[in-house]
Order: C-alpha cells, then sequence, then structure tokens
C-alpha cells in the first residue's frame, strides 16, 4: 500500500474503533464503504497490474553471440509495454552477475497510454567470466495513487539470448613475436618546413618550438607557426584509461580528456585523420585507425574516456629484456669481482634470473600491441596516462614503440611528476611531458 491507501486504511480502523465504543450504526455503515472501496482498488490494481505483465514484449539484441573475455560489446533491448490510466510502470533491465556494466541506461519509465509503448536500452558490457551466459530477464514496477507491486520476468519470453565467452590467454608463445614485431619503416622527419605557410591558434598538444612569442604577446593568446614543405605523418594517440576499481584523480583525468581532444582535433584539422588507441592497463579496449571525420573521432573519445573495469591486470611483471640486462650486469660483478661471498650471492642470483627466462613467456598484450603499431603508418606515438596504479604494461607499450622504430611521447599530469621515476617507470620513453 502506498501513503493514499494506508491514509485510507488509518482512518477505517479509527471509524470502526469509534463505531464499536460509541455502538454507532452510522459510523459502522461509513467504515464498511471505506472498506469495500479500498478493497475494490486493490481488486481493480490487481486486474490492471496482470494485463500489464501480459502486455510485455521484449526483444534483445547483443552486437555479437561470441566474444572474448574482457571485451565491450553493445547490447540493445526493445520493450513493448501497455499501461492503463492511471498507473505508472518503471521497468529495469536484469544483467547476468558475469558481465559488468560501462555504461548506458538500463532503467525507464512508462506513464499511463491506451497505446502500446517502447522503452529503448542501449548500454555496454564487458565479460569478465568465460563460459555461457544468459540474460535473465527484466523487473516491473507498477504503482498507481493507492497500491504498487513488483514482479521479477524471468521466463523465456523475456531472457534471452545467449552469449559464449570465450577465455583470453595471458601469455603467447614467443615465436610469434618476431612476425609481429619485425618491420622497416623508412620516413623522412622534418621538424619545420622552408617557410611560414600561416599562423593559427594553439591546440593542446602542439609543439611549442612553434609557438610564434611577438604574435601571442600582442593578442594575449597563443599562437602557432604552419610551415610550408614536407610534414610529419599523424601520430598514433595511446589513452591508457584508469580502473574504476581503484582511487583516481578526477580532476586529472579532466585535464587528460581536454588535452586528448585537443591534440586529436589538431591531427585531423592538419593531417586530414588521426588514429586513436585506448587502452586500460594490458586491456585494448578500442581501436580506431585513420578517422577523417572530426565529429566521429570526438564521439569515440567522449564514448570512451572515462574508467573503465579491467579484466586483466599485469601487477609489475618484470620485462624480459631488463632481466636479461641484469644478466649481464651480474656476469660483469662476476668477472671483476674479488670478494669469493659477491661473487657466489652474484652467481647465485644470476643462476635464479636464468631460470626465470627460461619459463617466461611473452605477454599477450605485448603482441597485441605489435600487431596494431604494424597495421598502421605512422612514426610518432603520444601516449597519456594518469601514472597511477600499476604500470608495467607502460614498459611493454615503449618497448614496442621502439621495435618499431618510432618516437613515442609519455605525456602525465602535471601534479604527479614529482612522484614518477622517469628512469624505472617509463624508460625508453623519448620524452616525458605533462598536460596540464
Amino acid at each position: 500500500m502506498r501513503r493514499c491507501a494506508q491514509g485510507l486504511a488509518l482512518v477505517l480502523i479509527l471509524v470502526f474503533t469509534c463505531a464499536y465504543i460509541l455502538d454507532d450504526m452510522a459510523l459502522l455503515l461509513a467504515g464498511g464503504t471505506l472498506l469495500c472501496a479500498l478493497s475494490g482498488q486493490y481488486l481493480l490494481f490487481d486486474h490492471r497490474f496482470r494485463k500489464v505483465v501480459t502486455s510485455i514484449q521484449v526483444q534483445r539484441t547483443p552486437e555479437r553471440s561470441q566474444v572474448r573475455k574482457g571485451t565491450t560489446l553493445r547490447v540493445s533491448t526493445t520493450v513493448s509495454v501497455t499501461v492503463p490510466h492511471p498507473m505508472s510502470v518503471k521497468i529495469t533491465e536484469q544483467l547476468p552477475p558475469q558481465v559488468v556494466i560501462q555504461d548506458g541506461n538500463t532503467e525507464a519509465d512508462a506513464g499511463p497510454d491506451p497505446a502500446p509503448q517502447t522503452c529503448q536500452f542501449r548500454y555496454r558490457i564487458t565479460p569478465v567470466v568465460h563460459g555461457n551466459v544468459q540474460f535473465p530477464g527484466i523487473s516491473l514496477s507498477v504503482r498507481n495513487a493507492f497500491f504498487e507491486n513488483s514482479i521479477d520476468l524471468f521466463s523465456e519470453a523475456f531472457s534471452g539470448p545467449g552469449l559464449v565467452i570465450q577465455p583470453v590467454g595471458f601469455f603467447e608463445p614467443s615465436s610469434r613475436r618476431s612476425s609481429a614485431e619485425s618491420r622497416e619503416v623508412e620516413k623522412l622527419k622534418v621538424v619545420s618546413g622552408f617557410g611560414i605557410r600561416a599562423l593559427r591558434e594553439y591546440y593542446a598538444g602542439d609543439d611549442f618550438r612553434r609557438i610564434d612569442w611577438k604574435l601571442s604577446a600582442k593578442h594575449n593568446k597563443l599562437f602557432v607557426r604552419e610551415y610550408s614543405g614536407m610534414v610529419t605523418m599523424p601520430p598514433l594517440l595511446i589513452i591508457d584509461l584508469p580502473w574504476r576499481g581503484a582511487p583516481y584523480p578526477e580532476h586529472d583525468l579532466n585535464r587528460m580528456v581536454s588535452a586528448v581532444t585537443g591534440m586529436a582535433e589538431h591531427s585531423i584539422r592538419s593531417f586530414q585523420y588521426v588514429s586513436i588507441l585506448i587502452i586500460s592497463g594490458p586491456n585494448i579496449l578500442h581501436f580506431t585507425p585513420q578517422e577523417k571525420d572530426l565529429q566521429q573521432g570526438i564521439a569515440v573519445l567522449r564514448e570512451w574516456m572515462h574508467p573503465v573495469e579491467r579484466t586483466v591486470h599485469q601487477y609489475r611483471i618484470p620485462d624480459r629484456a631488463d632481466i636479461r640486462g641484469a644478466v649481464r650486469h651480474l656476469e660483469m660483478v662476476i668477472i671483476e669481482g674479488k670478494n669469493s661471498r659477491v661473487n657466489a650471492f652474484s652467481d647465485s642470483l644470476r643462476k635464479k634470473y636464468i631460470s626465470m627466462l627460461a619459463h617466461m613467456q611473452v605477454p599477450a598484450f605485448a603482441g597485441q600491441v605489435a600487431r596494431t603499431l604494424a597495421s598502421i603508418e605512422i612514426d610518432e606515438i603520444y601516449l597519456f596516462t594518469l601514472g597511477c596504479g600499476d604500470s608495467s604494461h607502460i614498459r611493454q607499450v615503449i618497448r614496442q614503440a621502439k621495435i618499431a622504430q618510432m618516437v613515442i611521447h609519455t605525456r602525465i599530469p602535471d601534479a604527479r611528476v614529482h612522484i614518477i621515476n622517469p628512469d624505472s617507470i617509463y624508460k625508453g620513453a623519448d620524452t616525458l611531458e605533462t598536460f596540464t
């Protein structure tokens, strides 16, 4: 019962109590009338509630029927319902426990209308457990001024379809690495041309060396020189999204969104297209190669630039190249060392490292990044990250960029420069810059 029915019930109890105490037949008749009215409202609500349930039709369409664990897919659900006057309906989409919702709407309200109404649910989910997943159904909440009731509809007419979630191996054999990471890139790189072609306003991500400081001081606005002649190819923008399961600086994320959007707009205006790779830890979420439409590129960034769920973590996995470097360093210590205890300890540690190299395999994320870089023609990469949490995957990206002979620039929030050691976390990057 809602508040109106509860109020009538209290009045009904009061009337019956007064009729019993005063022995008044008129009050008893009034109480009986109220009881009949309240019972009639309940029977009428129950009848209309059953009509609403029988009028519901659900059609659920996932983007794919088979996906790999950690892959984000879109789901569209159409619900048709007839709501009699004066009732209102709230429909909630039920999701299986094996998936995590990324964004979108899973609830809708429908008002009284004698004609069938259509409600649309559009959302994105990420499976976190492999196996067969079945959409359970929907939940329905119906109310009027006196009563409300809820029901879960999990029958075959409201559930389904099923999804087949395939597992994803974290490691892959090292034999695939040689074919995925080897390619030759010979491009002529020119920082500036033969003369100044035009002057324009500064976009986030422009080279500071091209700023015309005299014109900027005159107009109190930053202006950049555009040179004529040969220019470099459009860069690849790699965005490392934070994990929403851990705390992250929200103001730094907003600044990263602004910087990435500015650089994407500048790339499309200057080079006619831009390539965007969105990752979150060792998870590749979305890849847009050579996007020429500015509005479509901004729409992709608006859709993805928010914290997401990470299905795979690395947790500071050491790199094979770093371990090989440590082995070479220990061998030099053993050759040059004169202390028997130091030599014995160095030899024991060297054997441990060699044993690790014998059993370590190349992470699947490294192969995915290598294949992505090999599929597009670029010579420069801008990596945007908040620099919080585990950064082992960033070393993998930098390593693959160096193997492909690409210049990579790492950009982090200005507030985190003093707590980040570039030699350990971003070792190998050409530049470590900040965005404000």
